[in-house]
């Protein structure tokens, strides 16, 4: 059973170019696929690629421009007021965090919320027993965000994201500010508490290595657009896309040495789009076709692997 269901999704923006004229960009554009229950589906992709906005359309904090989101099959939309449909641990937990309040406050806050009925010794009991489920103290409930480390403050942001039992979590680069030790503790909490809620997650991030160990299914994504899918083994194993082949090199404890796999250039404005294949001014592969026809996401080979590229025909 698919928990998320996200079809032909967009999002764009207006920008004032001089002379009152406004251009639009597309920073998602037509991104389908789907999240099955219990599943850890990975997210990768360039900084700037889209990642952080479809995101956050998944939870409602920036409104699409077309297409539409499903959480079991209803419109994601009726789900905002509940709680245990979905949250989101953001990549910076500091900012993520009102300085002003005790983390008590900050964790106890969206329980407190949805469960109008409960006083406030029983929110802070709720808060102490979350605390000591992410390994920190429940002695901790009066300190402000200032006085823990980056890895502790990460913890506190989950906590706050889990108290409420979701379903399923948006985790945009959590661990991407925090260094290696304190990486591989959070990720092995988030793989704990994976287990024990039955949580399902959308994990987003830009290192490899991460997303190999995390997931079991990744999308790549390229200037907005969903580039390739395949299982994790599949994926790192056999490349398909010309941008997954680079992705995948650049990480060789993940990924096979592919030649002419290194990036060249940049990726292109999303206000400045051709026909044909985003991708084509930086691929070593690319022919003729590629530049005046936009290839499709489609199914290539078995198993479920997925690639936009002309140069794998469909089976």
């Amino acid at each position: 059973m698919d928990i998320l269901t996200v079809r032909n999704l967009s999002k764009s923006f207006f920008l004032r170019t001089g002379f009152g004229r406004r251009d639009e960009f597309f920073a998602v554009q037509n991104v389908s696929f789907s999240l099955e229950q219990g599943a850890c589906l990975g997210l990768v992709g360039e900084s700037g690629c889209g990642k952080s906005t479809l995101a956050r359309m998944l939870v409602g904090l920036l409104p699409a421009t077309d297409g539409e989101i499903l959480f079991k099959g209803r419109p994601v939309s009726e789900n905002f007021h509940n709680p245990k449909a979905l949250q989101m641990v953001f990549q910076d937990p500091f900012s993520s965090l009102n300085p002003r309040l005790c983390i008590g406050k900050s964790i106890g806050e969206p329980y407190k919320i949805n469960n109008s009925g409960c006083g406030e010794a029983a929110v802070r009991e709720k808060v102490r027993e979350i605390l000591q489920e992410v390994g920190l103290e429940k002695e901790y409930y009066s300190r402000y965000p200032h006085e823990f480390s980056g890895g502790q403050r990460q913890r506190i942001a989950i906590a706050r994201a889990i108290i409420t039992k979701p379903e399923l979590l948006v985790c945009d680069e959590p661990v991407s500010a925090l260094d290696a030790s304190h990486q591989a503790q959070v990720l092995n909490l988030l793989l704990d508490l994976k287990e024990k809620y039955r949580l399902s997650y959308l994990f987003i991030s830009h290192n490899l290595q991460v997303v190999s160990f995390m997931c079991d299914a990744v999308l790549v994504m390229y200037a907005g657009e969903i580039v390739e899918y395949a299982a994790k083994e599949d994926l790192f194993a056999n490349p398909l896309h010309p941008y997954t082949k680079a992705l995948t090199a650049s990480a060789p404890s993940v990924g096979k040495k592919t030649e002419n796999a290194v990036l060249q250039g940049e990726a292109p404005g999303l206000m400045h789009r051709k026909q044909g294949c985003s991708f084509a001014g930086r691929c070593a592969y690319a022919q003729e076709r590629c530049r005046r026809e936009k290839p499709l996401l489609r199914s290539i080979g078995e198993n479920g692997h997925k690639a936009a590229c002309h140069l794998h025909s469909a089976r």
